[in-house]
């Protein structure tokens, strides 16, 4: 890891599943189980939460382009393909290209400000005063100075930066390709629009905290990009419930299954 800590592959990929659990049964899909992540990285591992997060909120960083850059590519396509209103097609054209220019200054900024770290001070000395617990300033400042040291040394570190977005293409690049073949078997050509856009806007949907790994707000999302790509309504619904079947259903029964593993380590060292 750049951060100074090595964690071997299989230790990752347990822990990685496990957070996948957490992510499925808590209302903010993707993200819900990263805290589960970095508390099993510091259970099996010894790795430090502050170091933990840092790494974590790094690698979201540097997963966002690339997000970006195939919502982007998606709507491209599909504007050229549906030829929509040029009043809509510049509006969402001009939205993403925005987003994707403004996200990574904004981000580097945010970590590199001494008022980031200010404001994170003043929140938990908050709430350790809150909850009772006498902690000096000191003892906050110590590991909040660490997380933001930690998350710079992964976005300054150059190739690790490129492997990180690297990984996050090549992710995504397997997830269009299972959409691809899941409506290629159900007897639908697709164009590349609809695998792209099936990627990310209802991950964008999941986001909203409604239910569970972004239940119905996913599926829904999904179904209506295949609709808007010219997917008959019957295959749409047919290859949103087989997607989810595996990204949802199987990946809930992996991380059960790895959180249980987890779980007898972390009871066997204590």
């Amino acid at each position: 890891m750049a951060a100074d800590y090595t964690v071997g592959f299989w230790r990752l990929y347990v822990i990685s599943h496990s957070g996948m659990f957490f992510s499925n049964i808590t209302p903010i899909s993707k993200s819900g189980g990263e805290p589960f992540r970095v508390y099993f990285i510091k259970k099996t591992q010894k790795v430090p939460y502050s170091v933990g997060f840092a790494t974590i909120l790094a690698e979201g960083i540097l997963a966002v382009p690339i997000f970006l850059g195939l919502l982007l590519a998606g709507m491209v396509l599909w504007i050229y393909l549906q030829s929509p209103p040029l009043w809509v097609s510049a509006a969402i054209l001009v939205t993403i290209l925005c987003m994707l220019i403004a996200f990574l200054p904004l981000a580097y900024a945010l970590i590199k400000r001494k008022t980031a770290s200010g404001g994170i001070f003043k929140v938990i000395r908050w709430i350790s005063k809150r909850i009772g617990r006498k902690t000096s300033d000191e003892q906050i400042m110590r590991p909040i100075k660490r997380f933001f040291v930690s998350t710079r040394i992964v976005l300054q570190d150059k190739k690790k930066a490129v492997t990180i977005s690297a990984i996050a293409l090549l992710l995504n690049f397997i997830s269009m390709m299972r959409i691809w073949i899941i409506l290629f078997a159900l007897g639908w050509n697709a164009s590349l629009a609809a695998p792209l856009l099936a990627v990310t806007i209802p991950l964008l949907a999941g986001v909203i905290p409604f239910l569970p790994g972004g239940l119905v707000l996913v599926e829904a999302s999904m179904t209506g990009v295949f609709l808007m790509c010219g997917i008959p309504l019957t295959i749409a619904i047919s290859a949103t419930l087989i997607e989810r079947a595996i990204s949802y259903v199987l990946s809930t029964i992996a991380g059960a299954a790895a959180l249980s593993y987890l779980g007898i380590k972390v009871w066997k060292n204590k």
